[in-house]
Order: C-alpha cells, then sequence, then structure tokens
C-alpha cells in the first residue's frame, strides 16, 4: 500500500514516505505520452544523452547544464556527467513540474499528456544499479551527490520534499532548488522496475495502460490530478 503528500507529491510504500526508510520512497520520471511508445519499444528509460524524444518538454538550458555535471558521490564512482543518468525527482511535483504544466517554458501542451513513471528506490538498489542521489537540481553548482542510502534521509531535505511551499526566501535563497533533489541512475532502467504510473486524466492512463500492459512486471495505475500543477 501506498500513500503520499499530495502538496508535494512525495510517495512511499507502506503508509507513505518515512525519513529513516528511504527504500520506500517512490522516485518519479515524467514524460510526454508521445515518448511512451519509443520508451517501451525500448523496453527501458535512457538518459537524456541517449535518447531523442518525440515531445520535449524539458528546459534546454537545464539540460545542458547536466551534460557538463560531474556526479560524483563518491571516490569509485563511475565517471560520468548528470545528463548520461536516468532523473527521477523524490517528490513529484518539483519545481520543473511546475514550469511545464504552467507553460512558462517552452512546451505549452499543460499537464494532460504527462506521465509520471515510478520506481520504489529500494528496487532500484536491489537491482544493482549503479546510483546516488543529489541534495538538490543535480545540474545546480553547488549539488552534491550521495550514494549511502542508509544516510539518504538526512542528505535530502525530507521536511521541505513533504510540503506544498518550495519558493525561495530571503532568508532562504535554496529551497527551490532541494526541493529538485533526484534519484539519478545511470545508464538504463528497465521497464519492469517501474511500479507506478500516474497520471492527471483518464485519456492520457488509457493510453499508458495500454502502451505499458505487455510489457514485463507488475505495476499500479492511478488517475491522481493532485500529482500535477
Amino acid at each position: 500500500m501506498t500513500a503520499f503528500f499530495p502538496e508535494s507529491g512525495f510517495v512511499g510504500r507502506d503508509g507513505g514516505p518515512r525519513r529513516d526508510v528511504p527504500r520506500d520512497w517512490i522516485a518519479w520520471h515524467f514524460t510526454h505520452i508521445d515518448n511512451l511508445p519509443a520508451i517501451v519499444s525500448q523496453g527501458r528509460l535512457l538518459p537524456d544523452s541517449a535518447v531523442t524524444p518525440a515531445t520535449h518538454v524539458a528546459n534546454d538550458e537545464v539540460k545542458e547544464r547536466r551534460r557538463h555535471k560531474v556526479v560524483n558521490p563518491h571516490a569509485s564512482y563511475p565517471t560520468s556527467m548528470a545528463s548520461d543518468h536516468v532523473p527521477f525527482y523524490i517528490a513529484a511535483k518539483s519545481p520543473m513540474l511546475f514550469v511545464v504544466c504552467r507553460g512558462y517554458g517552452h512546451y505549452k501542451g499543460g499537464a494532460g499528456p504527462l506521465v509520471h513513471l515510478g520506481v520504489a528506490v529500494g528496487d532500484i538498489v536491489d537491482a544493482g544499479m549503479t546510483w546516488c542521489a543529489s541534495d538538490g537540481n543535480a545540474a545546480a553548482t553547488f549539488t552534491e551527490f550521495n550514494s549511502d542510502i542508509t544516510k539518504l534521509g538526512d542528505f535530502v531535505d525530507f521536511d521541505l520534499l513533504c510540503q506544498r511551499d518550495w519558493y525561495n526566501t530571503t532568508d532562504d535563497p535554496d529551497r527551490k532548488s532541494r526541493r529538485s533533489a533526484e534519484i539519478l541512475v545511470l545508464g538504463a532502467v528497465p521497464l519492469e522496475l517501474v511500479t507506478y504510473v500516474c497520471t492527471s486524466t483518464e485519456q492520457t492512463m488509457a493510453t499508458a495502460q495500454s502502451l505499458l500492459t505487455p510489457v514485463g512486471g507488475a505495476r499500479d495505475y492511478i488517475v491522481q490530478p493532485e500529482m500535477y500543477y
């Protein structure tokens, strides 16, 4: 059973996200429904450096910064950039989702055609994926990385990930970045690890479910407008 904070889209198994059990957190990768057929055809989610989406919703400036942001949670981590990872937001209602849903970037299609694909952090670890967490937007200059799951609850700003408001203040000018904390998976993520699919409309869910049902693995399909802006 999952539960979530509707204000932030922070979701966890077994009753909701808890600071001391990050294995049960559900991390979210969002994309446009137009991109799902290619994802299903590949059988996996690919990093930005390896894919050209059919419908592009991301911020080009941020994507460019990610191509030059070194990910280095520890000395033996493979040499790589943020763009070499599949990104998952820990709180689904990220600042980037706000920009995309409200049409403040180049994309003007709204929340309706968007799909959230959710993976449990513990499943990423158990599958042997090379992964780490960022304590803020992975493209930001001062963002740090950590791959110790036992410390994840204190590494990220757990309280902020539970809250509705994430705007910067004079006293705390880094809130927006910290609310963008991510789970980054190096290389590809098999679709079998996606156990949750969330949309804001029945129409988009019908398309998503028809595409994903033949894919191996079990997953929950949830229409939840509160997970969007």
